[in-house]
């Protein structure tokens, strides 16, 4: 079975208002984290506490690391930490539920741990989010927190939204499926599910006239610059989590890779 839930611990409490170029990057963060969120909600992905608020929008809390991003919400019932460094992009580590009465931002500081805990006053420089992770320098142990409320919509909603794009690297990952190093024996075709920048995985379902159908996920090694295979799936491990992943990828199909 496919497992995704391996997808800072510094908060800088009572921000006051944060200068020109850090808000430009915390709304760089909402807006990455809003496409892993939706992205999750598309493949049911979510923390198993996870919940779709039926507003369709969320308050929440988030803490940016050079290493990592986090959130707490209770909207959302759940707080969750990614990797945002290194070869994976937003790898989820950790998540649990977002409990108490206390506001998004009390939650977070107790899901990171008091002892991460930084006074404001303390000085960092600015971070900046980027495909694929952050990039810039922050000064060691330094993150910025604040308060939000992001737009998720519904499922639904998400499912058309993925409808319509079209990724830009679609060419160069159809080029790999066909490479003799990746395509093997009796694989009739290849359908890829849409996909956005930020998507942790990318699935496709292959048809195969020698052996069951298997969906596999993928994602790109940004060492290595190259597409690496995550895990694969086949239906006699959980039929009906097989057949809603192959429902999802046929709603949101983005193209598809024929074999004579």
């Amino acid at each position: 079975m496919i497992h995704r839930g391996l997808m800072l611990a510094v908060i800088l409490i009572g921000l006051q208002p944060l200068v020109a170029a850090d808000v430009s990057n915390t709304q760089g963060f909402e807006q990455e984290l809003t496409a892993v969120l939706r992205a999750e909600i598309l493949w049911n992905d979510t923390p198993r506490v996870f919940r779709v608020p039926a507003a369709g929008s969320a308050s929440m809390a988030i803490n940016a690391m050079p290493e990592a991003v986090s959130y707490c919400s209770h909207d959302l019932g759940t707080c969750a930490r990614y990797s945002v460094l290194g070869f994976r992009n937003w790898l989820r580590l950790n998540s649990a539920p977002c409990e108490g009465q206390n506001s998004d931002l009390d939650a977070l500081v107790a899901f990171l741990g008091k002892g991460s805990v930084k006074q404001s006053g303390d000085s960092a420089r600015p971070t900046v989010l980027g495909r694929g992770g952050l990039a810039g320098s922050p000064a060691p142990g330094f993150g910025i927190s604040w308060t939000t409320k992001i737009a998720l919509g519904s499922r639904a909603e998400i499912v058309k939204e993925y409808q319509q794009m079209h990724p830009s690297d679609i060419e160069g990952l159809k080029s790999w499926l066909r490479s003799p190093t990746t395509t093997h024996t009796g694989v009739r075709a290849m359908t890829i599910a849409c996909y956005s920048p930020f998507d942790p995985l990318v699935y496709y379902y292959v048809d195969r006239s020698a052996g069951a159908p298997v969906i596999l996920a993928v994602f790109w090694d940004k060492d290595r610059q190259e597409w690496v295979i995550a895990a694969s799936f086949e239906r006699s491990q959980a039929p009906e989590k097989f057949d809603e992943m192959r429902r999802t990828i046929e709603s949101v199909p983005c193209s598809t890779v024929t074999f004579q």
